[in-house]
């Protein structure tokens, strides 16, 4: 049944005369023309509701969280109180070490992200790339990380120049001169891959630091600017086969642009093994005419195209172009091609740290002529082993902005280093890719964990060359004539090959070479940047020695013959601690606390390092293993150094140390109360906090151990008249 409802435009009588089917359909178009109107009107505000949704949210998410915290109103360009950058510059002139420790973890304070506007309001160094962002993000989650201004060594400006064809170097300037703690640029840091002479010869920076791609020896500041690799993205995007290639050519020449190979290379030599690549020529035949898709990714030799980098596999030594910002010495390590570089064209990235005569071969361009026969004659171990070392180059460094940035860092940490520690292996060192920065420069036995003796170090149980001598270093501060009389106290020592001064004052410059007693032994003197108890015990790289004998600039009162004697018991137990002067560590059962002693008695647990021998493994634990609270501790106090060192000794090897000779008074008479540490009021009081804090930083357990023993001459008061004593100055008690 239909039932059907006259419309209001049209007569009822000739609705009756169209019938009752037209009726029907004249509803139902209606119908299907009212559904119309009110869906469009619906869809039509549920556009305007979502709009205005989006843009709230947009707003919202743009103010809290995308925008930058701060807008900063940069100076005038020519109102910028900026000198030009300094060529002279160096670690010591333009940098002030004071703000760092010189075995301390570096601190970076990272600017916070602001938009730099002139004064009408308009952006003058405009957004940061997606790659900068990665260098700052990789620098805040880092260990370097300091988020205190007043407490940082290194400045990063939150201005991303690490393409300097895209800043003006005048607004540059001006922003940087509107940076609170910019301060004519001193310890501030600039990342910049790809630039040029005529960038830095604009740039009004005065005192800053470059981290840059594109040095070359000639505009390179040695000792103050950090050579870094240029980075193309795309390099990083493409993605290599799994399964390997056969390295059909001996070399390749990735070439940057076409026509470059004579102004480059000339002399070079062809063959079949030598493979030629330059950017495809648009209109070339090879890549189909005028298809510019990938172009990136081609490479065209003379009669074939190729996908780039992934030809490289392809091939063993790739010749890199004498242009500092050119990515093929990245795409090479990438792909395992070996590179060859011209001398004196480039400054490697991070030379300073990364030996580069495992990972490339460096020649003339005399050489060129002769360079394939001296590739096809390298054995394939050495060229294996060179693959293998620039793959693990490129992961560890190379393969993010944020692992360049935080090598760059590195590189800082490693100049600024006072501990004398030789980073050669940290940087070259085959690692697993999960390997973090902060690694410790040499392998170490985590002392948290001691549970017991540890078996010892093989280069401990095999004596070095040096092993027939020891070397003296002595912490000194201000005590110069009290110095002298030690100094010559203990020249005679027949197997002693060195002594260093530690002086730990930094007020004060060490005397000239012409107030230094003549010494039959060498003598060098090493100014610390902070005054620490701590810096005794550094590793110094100019101690070339395994044991060292530790000393006060007060011990006068030791003679040649007893260090003679000591050193030789130290030969005979090279892991222990051998001392002279005894303490003994007791314990308050009512008190529950543990108690320093130094009354004279038959017993002793500590030997102290102001005058003892130890072997120079043990400055390694103490600088990079110990316990950094412990460390930290006796920075603040001024005190306990030697019972850490004896804690050390003793949680690592679960021996006693051994008192040499009966001797117990070894300090200088004539010095005043206040000239020593030692004879302050609350000087016991500390060393009694120092065993029960160092006993809890230990897992609560007490590594030392009490002995009734100590190491004398075979004839000490023995009157004998057949037979001389070796060992005639060893004093009495």
């Amino acid at each position: 049944m239909i039932i059907t409802i006259p419309s209001s435009h049209m007569p009822a009588r000739e609705m009756a005369r169209k019938g009752p089917s037209h009726m029907g359909v004249s509803f139902s178009s209606s119908l299907r023309r009212m559904l119309m109107r009110n869906i469009k009107l619906f869809c039509a505000v549920f556009l305007v509701v979502t709009s205005l949704c989006l843009f709230v949210s947009f707003k919202i998410y743009y103010v809290y969280f995308a925008a930058p915290l701060l807008t900063v109103t940069v100076r005038d360009k020519a109102a910028v109180r900026l000198p030009a950058l300094r060529q002279d510059c160096s670690i010591r002139k333009c940098f002030n070490v004071s703000r760092c420790g010189g075995s301390e973890p570096l601190r970076v304070f990272v600017y916070p992200d602001v938009e730099f506007n002139d004064n009408d309001g308009y952006s003058v160094m405009g957004a940061r790339s997606v790659e900068y962002v990665q260098v700052v993000d990789a620098v805040r989650a880092s260990r370097f990380y300091e988020s205190d201004p007043s407490k940082a060594c290194v400045f990063l400006p939150s201005i991303d120049t690490l393409n300097m064809y895209r800043v003006d170097q005048a607004n540059l300037s001006s922003a940087l001169d509107s940076l609170k703690w910019f301060q004519n640029g001193s310890n501030h840091l600039l990342l910049s891959m790809l630039f040029d002479a005529h960038h830095l010869s604009l740039l009004r920076a005065g005192d800053v630091m470059v981290a840059g791609g594109g040095f070359h020896p000639s505009t390179y500041r040695h000792d103050f600017d950090i050579s870094i690799p240029f980075i193309n993205p795309r390099t990083l995007r493409a993605s290599l086969p799994a399964h390997g290639r056969l390295r059909q050519f001996t070399l390749i020449v990735s070439l940057v642009e076409t026509n470059q190979l004579e102004q480059f290379f000339p002399g070079l030599p062809s063959g079949k093994d030598i493979l030629i690549l330059e950017r495809c020529r648009p209109n070339s035949e090879l890549t189909g005419g005028h298809d510019r898709s990938g172009e990136e990714r081609k490479r065209c030799s003379r009669s074939s195209v190729h996908s780039y980098p992934i030809v490289l596999l392809r091939g063993d030594f790739c010749l890199i172009p004498p242009v500092p910002t050119t990515p093929v010495l990245v795409e090479a390590l990438k792909t395992g091609c070996i590179p060859v570089v011209l001398k004196n064209t480039r400054v490697l990235p991070f030379a300073q740290g990364i030996d580069w005569t495992e990972v490339s071969m460096e020649i003339n361009e005399d050489q060129l002529s002769e360079l394939p026969g001296i590739l096809r004659a390298i054995p394939v171990s050495k060229k294996e082993d060179m693959r293998a070392q620039g793959h693990n180059i490129f992961r560890r460094f190379f393969q993010s902005y944020g692992k360049v940035a935080l090598a760059a860092l590195q590189t800082i940490e490693d100049r600024l280093a006072t501990d004398g520690v030789d980073r050669h292996r940290y940087w070259n060192k085959i690692t697993d890719p999960a390997d973090s920065y902060g690694a410790s420069a040499v392998p170490m036995v985590p002392l948290q964990k001691v549970s017991g003796a540890h078996p010892l170090p093989l280069f401990m149980l095999h004596p070095s060359r040096n092993a027939q001598h020891f070397t003296a270093v002595i912490l000194s501060y201000d005590r110069f004539r009290t110095l002298i009389r030690v100094l010559k106290k203990i020249d005679p020592t027949p197997s002693l090959i060195k002594i260093i001064v530690v002086w730990n004052n930094q007020k004060v410059a060490p005397p000239p070479q012409s107030s230094w007693p003549k010494l039959n032994t060498s003598l060098q003197v090493l100014q610390s940047h902070f005054n620490r108890l701590n810096n005794r015990f550094i590793p110094f790289k100019e101690i070339e020695t395994d044991c060292i004998l530790a000393l006060d600039d007060d011990i006068e009162m030791v003679t040649p013959d007893e260090l003679e004697f000591g050193f030789q018991v130290w030969k005979e137990f090279p892991d222990r601690l051998v001392g002279f002067p005894g303490r003994l560590h007791t314990y308050n059962a009512t008190t529950k606390r543990y108690q320093y002693s130094s009354q004279w008695g038959s017993e002793l647990s500590m030997v102290l390092t102001g005058a003892a021998f130890h072997h120079k493994y043990y400055s390694y634990l103490y600088t990079y293993v110990m316990p950094k609270a412990i460390r930290h501790w006796i920075n603040k106090h001024m005190n306990c150094e030697d019972i850490a060192m004896n804690y050390l000794v003793a949680a690592f090897t679960g021996k006693p140390p051994i008192k040499a000779t009966p001797k117990k008074r070894f300090r200088c008479e004539r010095c005043s109360a206040n000239e020593s540490l030692w004879d302050g009021p609350g000087y016991f009081t500390e060393r009694n906090l120092c065993l029960n804090n160092f006993t809890r930083l230990y897992g609560n357990k007490m590594p030392l151990i009490r002995v009734e023993y100590r190491a004398d001459p075979v004839l000490y008061q023995e009157k004998t008249y057949s037979q001389p004593q070796r060992f005639h100055q060893v004093g009495s008690l």
